[in-house]
């Protein structure tokens, strides 16, 4: 390989990853929006089979349009991670235990999601 061949080759590679880290740096809602509609209507398709045995009260509808406004809501910047997740889903989870999700449940998951979200 000749000189002049590699360092073009080193020049156009560096700017392709410069590139790159920019994109995902800057433009990362690009790669986030589509991803939260697929979550989103992941999430809706599976919320009638998941939570079916829980009791349709004003208390259930509202959970579900808080946890979509949740999804909806987040950026880049606050995703949350693995753990704040799975309390989450722990606390939705335990709320749904007994076939009916109270009001102080409710409150106590959209705290969660607020303090999550930096509100």
């Amino acid at each position: 390989m000749k000189p002049g061949c590699f360092l073009k080759s080193i020049i156009i590679l560096t700017i392709l990853v410069a590139a790159v880290l920019y994109i995902i740096q800057h433009k990362s809602e690009l790669f986030l929006e589509p991803g939260k509609k697929i979550v989103v209507n992941a999430f809706l398709d599976d919320w009638e089979n998941n939570f079916n045995y829980v009791k349709n009260t004003p208390e259930k509808s509202e959970l579900k349009n808080t946890l979509k406004s949740f999804i909806d809501s987040l950026s880049i910047k606050k995703i949350p991670d693995d753990t704040e997740i799975n309390k989450i889903a722990g606390m939705v989870q335990s709320a749904a235990a007994d076939s009916i999700i109270s009001r102080s449940e409710l409150m106590e998951i959209s705290d969660k999601l607020k303090h999550i979200l930096g509100y």
